[in-house]
């Protein structure tokens, strides 16, 4: 009589986050995809799954699906700054949904603790995309300042310098290469 054999995956939705992450470090982006696809198959909550998932389409350009992504991060954890972060910035490379991002933005920058570098930085480079010069640059002073004080946490030099090319693409000194999101 034949046997039947019930393959079940072994990991845990941990684990394939852990898998996908150093697949997404070596550049291997479709297998860091099927490996987060797989962290949301486990639990389909799972925050920093959907995040990452989002991450690695908007390195492969794919705007849309990198959106969708962030948007059901999102629904799980509402106006969470990172993922917000990263839809700003799927708004920021397709160019489509600009105003609504900045609009996100500012309501997380709103939030105490949220006045980050980092996410001011965003919302300048939004405001730039937007052409509102004026705000995009009060977003870049507040970011360099943010990232000069002793007390910032995680702001690294290539943040600063990202604010700095940042200020000087609105001064029109250099061409527009945004930066990309965070990742986790």
């Amino acid at each position: 009589m034949p046997r039947i054999i019930v393959l079940s995956d072994p990991l845990t939705a941990g684990e394939h986050l852990e898998l996908g992450v150093a697949y997404e470090r070596s550049g291997e982006f479709e297998m860091a995809i099927r490996e987060y696809e797989r962290a949301l198959r486990k639990n389909g909550e799972f925050f920093q799954a959907r995040v990452n998932l989002g991450n690695a389409w908007l390195a492969k350009k794919e705007y849309g699906k990198a959106e969708e992504e962030y948007r059901k991060a999102l629904e799980v954890r509402p106006g969470d700054p990172e993922a917000t972060n990263n839809l700003a910035w799927a708004a920021i490379f397709s160019g489509e949904r600009r105003e609504e991002a900045a609009a996100r933005m500012e309501a997380v920058l709103s939030r105490p603790g949220n006045r980050t570098a980092t996410l001011l930085d965003t919302l300048g480079v939004l405001r730039m995309r937007l052409g509102q010069a004026a705000t995009a640059e009060e977003a870049f002073v507040e970011a360099e300042r943010l990232c000069l004080e002793a007390g910032e946490p995680g702001c690294p030099g290539e943040i600063l310098r990202e604010i700095r090319d940042h200020r000087a693409e609105l001064d029109g000194r250099i061409p527009s290469s945004p930066a990309p999101p965070l990742v986790q």
